[in-house]
């Protein structure tokens, strides 16, 4: 009878157990799939089974409650949040229950995303010409592919809304009343009328593709320009105003001597152009760079692969995987080269593990290395994103024989935004700066000992973008970074008066 109990108990452990694990259970539902407007909303969806079951979303604007229920009938709602944008979206609630998984598919309509004007005059114009679906709204999608536009003489008061047609090339906006005109998003603009208005000042300086400009019968009196921009006989302003270009910061007691702002327009056919060869060269090849690297640089363009291009006053070196696997990349260097002074850029630095920015100098009598001395006046690697590093190599300072002269800061916008990075070299010492803060000093000894300050001689400046190697590469390499890119504002130089 013990026995025969104690089978009988292990049966019947063995069976619910296999319930449990093996065999599907049923669940149903009200419906297949759930539509939903635009708007914020939500339905309910009844769930039937005949055993506990749990449910996820792989959407986070799509959420249920409950999360799960037990045997019998649950409703469950079934939440969206607003919707705009191009076209619907769509989730899925997985419901499981045992073994048996069930799909529910959701699907949401749009709102278009409309151009916010702030004049209705201008509104009326845009949608008159630009709808091209005719539903009488004019969509950010439709604003972006406009490349010309000529609201001329509509009693237009503000050209608010402006900033969402990013592919404007000509625009003819004279004869009205605009006070005010935001340029700064049109980037590829080449012709501007803005005569007969009411503008009492007037911003281009981030439009460097700009060739004619027509601004006469304004109240104007200044007309801020792009640093090193030069007055062609196409730009028309009213007489008695000025053009007046941005301010550059100069150290007390240093001058401006060299500068790289990369206003370079765009080509004939509006697309970016190479660096100037006038004022930098490129090192190319792979090979390692003494750092086990696996990138191989180019003089910025290879076959169908561009790596360097100069566009809206910025440079970027593209870091990039080839259609070959290969990995290209940038190492240009400026054709000056100077012996002390105080040397800056504008960068943001580019993320993802395997990167390895830098804005550094090198010797323009190198013979070796590191007895001729390096000056590294900013490097990141991916992997440690946002710490920025300051050093110098000699003979008797350098990593190698762990003796180097090194700093580090952080700067937690340094792959998000711009900062200036910062290098002060003097006959007594180097220091580094982000941001007009310095963090690193290194003092001459004034032994006159070639192996411990190599700094009297002329040095260039270089920037680069490396991937991987003993350094950038020291935790691997995440691939998915690719392409990566690395931005430059300006380079500029000063030295003592």
């Amino acid at each position: 009878l013990v026995v025969c109990l104690c089978t009988i108990g292990c049966s019947d452990d063995d069976k619910e157990n296999g319930d449990e694990n093996k065999s599907d259970k049923n669940i149903s539902f009200s419906v297949s799939d759930l539509s939903f407007l635009a708007e914020t909303s939500s339905l309910v969806l009844t769930v039937t089974a005949d055993h506990e079951w749990g449910v996820v979303s792989n959407q986070s604007w799509c959420t249920t409650s409950p999360s799960g229920g037990i045997t019998g009938k649950t409703e469950i709602t079934v939440r969206v949040t607003n919707h705009i944008g191009d076209e619907p979206r769509s989730a899925v609630l997985t419901f499981k229950s045992g073994s048996t998984v069930k799909e529910i598919p959701v699907v949401q309509d749009f709102k278009v995303k409309e151009v916010e004007f702030a004049d209705e005059k201008l509104k009326a114009y845009c949608v008159a010409n630009f709808d091209t679906d005719g539903d009488g709204l004019l969509s950010l999608g439709e604003a972006a592919v406009v490349t010309s536009m000529s609201p001329v003489n509509q009693g237009i008061t503000s050209m608010g809304g402006l900033e969402q047609f990013t592919a404007l090339r000509s625009l003819n906006c004279s004869q009205n009343d605009i006070t005010e005109l935001d340029l700064s998003k049109l980037g590829s603009l080449e012709k501007l009328n803005c005569s007969h208005n009411q503008l009492t000042t007037l911003s281009i300086q981030t439009n460097i593709n700009l060739k004619e400009l027509n601004a006469v019968d304004n109240p104007l009196t200044v007309v801020y320009v792009w640093t090193g921009f030069t007055a062609e006989d196409t730009f028309i302003i009213p007489a008695g105003s000025e053009f007046v270009e941005p301010d550059i910061v100069t150290p007390m007691g240093y001058r401006l001597v060299w500068q790289e702002e990369f206003n370079d327009p765009r080509d004939s056919n509006g697309n970016a152009v190479l660096p100037n060869t006038e004022k930098w060269w490129y090192e190319t090849g792979g090979g390692g760079w003494g750092n086990r690297e696996i990138q191989e640089y180019i003089a910025g363009v290879s076959g169908t692969d561009t790596c360097a291009v100069v566009s809206d006053g910025i440079l970027k070196i593209i870091a990039k995987k080839t259609a070959a696997g290969k990995v290209y990349s940038i190492r240009m260097n400026t054709n000056d080269s100077w012996t002390y002074g105080y040397f800056e850029a504008r960068l943001k630095l580019p993320g993802g593990k395997g990167t390895w920015p830098a804005f550094w100098m090198m010797p323009k009598n190198y013979r070796s290395w590191p007895e001729d001395g390096e000056i590294d006046i900013m490097e990141e690697v991916g992997v440690d994103p946002n710490i920025v590093h300051a050093s110098i190599h000699c003979k008797s300072y350098y990593h190698s024989i762990n003796t180097e002269k090194t700093a580090t800061v952080y700067v937690p916008t340094a792959e998000s935004d711009f900062n200036v990075y910062a290098l002060e070299w003097t006959p007594d010492f180097i220091k580094g700066y982000v941001n007009g803060v310095c963090y690193y000093e290194f003092y001459n000894d004034h032994t006159g000992n070639y192996d411990t300050w190599p700094f009297d001689n002329p040095f260039y400046l270089k920037l680069n973008l490396a991937w991987g190697g003993d350094w950038g590469g020291y935790d691997g390499v995440d691939e998915s970074a690719l392409p990566a890119v690395y931005e430059i504002d300006y380079v500029r130089v000063f030295q003592k008066d």
